[in-house]
């Protein structure tokens, strides 16, 4: 076992196997969203940030799954532009996040909803 051991820790992606594998699960920093903690309004002049620097994005072709703050987030692909400037660390206002990604305000607000519910983001208008 000690040979086995041995043979994985000289393995020189093991580091990066192991980032990889944690980043998603970076809690982040709790930041309430007062006082939108029942719900986040279509505001286009709300802005929004993921609370951990450590979210990770994969797309396919059947959904967009950002891992963050613990939580596994399944959306459909068309959430890449909306999420993709999150992962990317950047603060967004939710009119600039629905017209990169082309949809309504009120779908928007509904996605960044349950990231907020999951405390993966935070949102304010003074972020």
């Amino acid at each position: 076992m000690r040979k086995r051991l041995a043979e994985l820790m000289d393995d020189p992606r093991l580091l990066a196997r192991y980032r990889s594998a944690m980043d998603g699960q970076a809690v982040g920093r709790m930041v309430p969203s007062l006082p939108y903690i029942d719900g986040i309004p279509a505001d286009p002049y709300l802005r929004v940030r993921l609370t951990t620097a450590r979210a990770v994005l994969d797309v396919g072709d059947d959904a967009a799954t950002l891992s963050a703050a613990g939580t596994v987030y399944d959306f459909a692909p068309e959430a890449e532009a909306v999420l993709r400037p999150l992962v990317d660390g950047r603060t967004v206002d939710l009119a600039t996040l629905a017209d990169t990604a082309g949809l309504a305000l009120e779908d928007v607000a509904g996605l960044i909803q349950e990231l907020v519910a999951g405390q993966a983001a935070v949102v304010g208008s003074l972020l």
